[in-house]
């Protein structure tokens, strides 16, 4: 719902998912259907956690120039997307820091407020100082990192990111060879990175708020940790085009499209 109603509206929308058993198309139909703009629902079948392969399914089926990824359970300030906007560069990807919701506030979080962008007795001031904080570090990193003083940070969030495609295409995407939850992102950030691109994050005033759940993980258990350890290696060596990606999916399960809007 915050997507509908942004300053700058995204030329379509892509949904992503990974197996899910609901009738996500019906559920959400109603609401998709008042959107000014294309909507598609491309899905996987379910087989462990795959978050590499479902951005990458997402991507293969989008027709812009920059993408702009954003995870089902964030929601976004006005003037997010136009923020995106107004600082892609050639050769930059994008990158934003969430507010944390706590189960209060995500309960707080009504339709009407979604739709009428009204945050200001949701949101605590601490996590506005955070956010504020982490632009200036980030800001900090990009100028070390254009200056030859520090590599590979700022660090890309892949939740709530935005990408060139070109530059998506010339590492050849999301490696899908990471399954299963962790080091995914990290991995597509060293690539990028190794590829000559710079990491920027533009949003001080503008932010996406994650809503609160359980973590779908193990504790925090990085079932690719070795893999990941030696694609580091790999990657400083100058190969940041990973085997089975964009290009060359891992797997030939089937992927099905569906056109809502």
């Amino acid at each position: 719902m915050s997507l509908n109603n942004q300053i700058i509206k995204p030329n379509e929308l892509i949904l992503s998912d990974d197996g899910s058993t609901e009738d996500i198309v019906n559920g959400i139909s109603g609401i998709i259907k008042t959107f000014g703009f294309p909507v598609k629902f491309v899905r996987q079948e379910h087989n462990g956690f795959r978050l590499a392969r479902c951005r990458n399914n997402g991507v293969r089926n989008a027709d812009g120039e920059l993408l702009l990824f954003l995870d089902q359970d964030l929601v976004i300030t006005k003037n997010y997307i136009e923020k995106f906007v107004a600082n892609y560069k050639s050769e930059r990807f994008l990158t934003s820091y969430p507010i944390r919701l706590n189960e209060e506030q995500s309960s707080e979080l009504t339709e009407e407020r979604i739709l009428n962008y009204d945050f200001t007795n949701i949101i605590k001031s601490d996590q506005i100082i955070k956010i504020r904080a982490q632009f200036r570090k980030d800001y900090l990193s990009y100028i070390l990192h254009r200056s030859g003083l520090q590599k590979g940070k700022p660090k890309l969030r892949g939740g709530a990111c935005a990408i060139a495609l070109k530059d998506f295409e010339r590492v050849n995407g999301y490696d899908e060879h990471f399954m299963g939850w962790g080091n995914e992102d990290d991995d597509l950030r060293r690539r990028l990175y190794e590829a000559g691109l710079h990491g920027y994050n533009p949003h001080k005033t503008e932010f996406p708020m994650h809503l609160y759940h359980k973590p779908f993980h193990d504790n925090g258990k990085r079932v690719n940790q070795d893999y990941n350890d030696f694609r580091k290696l790999e990657i400083k060596r100058g190969e940041y085009k990973c085997k089975y990606g964009l290009n060359n999916t891992l797997g030939d399960d089937k992927v099905d499209v569906t056109i809502i809007n």
